[in-house]
């Protein structure tokens, strides 16, 4: 990979799970990381500057990457309601188009700009055929997935029209420390540490988990990789898993008898839930020279002893 040192990289989204985890591996490549937030309490390690801004905000947001004027953008930032009513849509729209169109037309005015990562979402595919594949014409079903599609069909337009340097990458269930607890895999690992009852569906989802640091490559190697501007590339494991042996499996690195606080059942499945979800990762190996290294077991240990320091801490 051609070296970040000194290098502009402009992350949105930098206090999120993926963008602290990010800056941190730009910062020790030697990149003077610029970080965008949406509050002032947003993970603050890592980056050289960092400024509150929404995105949605177009003047303000324009005149920010107009002084830090970046050789790299990384667009994390957005709007992850999977909802499916009106109010979720209009929400998903302001920020994940109307707020990635604002970011895309500042950087527009850049002449150092060489690239524009975009982090889409598997949940474009919707439920289609699994393995989900980049050829297949996208088919979501909720709020993220469909206000996520038109950002990168809008970017798309953008590399046709202009030669905008945009790649998007298309990740599939992200986890590992520090993610929130709104999440299943957090959530779960939470509760059952405390030794508290967890209560879920059936688990018979297959989904597919990619550990951060993974992610982290991924988008390390999108920013320089020759003749990727304007593809869509999956990010993934590659390996699906039934949630209920995931859950199991979580159970058992715990410790003896957790497994008895697993209540499966209790709850019902979303309103218009995807039951097969994960997708090949061939076009990444071939684009960017990128392959998960970190197996399940392993990103789930490293999980589970985040967690566990966490909580006795606390």
């Amino acid at each position: 990979m051609m070296s970040l040192r000194n290098k502009c990289v402009l992350v949105t989204g930098a206090g999120s799970f993926i963008g602290s985890h990010l800056c941190r591996a730009l910062h020790t490549q030697g990149a003077r990381v610029i970080g965008f937030v949406k509050n002032t309490n947003a993970f603050k390690q890592h980056t050289t500057e960092q400024h509150v801004v929404d995105i949605s905000d177009r003047l303000r947001l324009g005149q920010l990457v107009k002084n830090t004027r970046p050789d790299l953008v990384v667009h994390l930032a957005g709007n992850k309601n999977r909802g499916l009513g009106s109010a979720e849509y209009r929400a998903g729209y302001e920020i994940n188009l109307l707020g990635t169109l604002n970011l895309a037309e500042a950087c527009q005015e850049l002449t150092t700009l060489s690239r524009f990562i975009f982090l889409g979402t598997s949940e474009e595919y919707g439920r289609l055929p699994v393995p989900f594949e980049e050829s297949f014409r996208e088919a979501p079903i909720n709020a993220y997935g469909v206000t996520k599609l038109a950002a990168i069909q809008f970017l798309q337009a953008l590399v046709q029209a202009h030669g905008f340097p945009a790649v998007i990458l298309r990740p599939s269930i992200v986890y590992g420390p520090r993610q929130d607890v709104d999440m299943f895999l957090p959530a779960l690992i939470k509760t059952l540490i405390s030794g508290k009852q967890f209560e879920m569906t059936r688990g018979e989802q297959t989904r597919d988990f990619l550990f951060i640091d993974d992610m982290v490559n991924a988008i390390l190697h999108a920013l320089n990789a020759p003749d990727v501007v304007g593809q869509v590339i999956n990010i993934s494991s590659a390996k699906p898993v039934r949630i209920d042996h995931l859950a199991k499996k979580v159970a058992q690195l715990i410790g003896p008898g957790t497994e008895n606080l697993l209540n499966f059942g209790a709850r019902d499945y979303r309103p218009g839930e995807t039951m097969n979800y994960w997708s090949n990762n061939v076009r990444a190996q071939e684009l960017l020279n990128w392959s998960p290294t970190i197996s399940l077991e392993e990103g789930l240990r490293q999980t589970i002893l985040y967690y566990r320091t966490v909580t006795l801490a606390s």
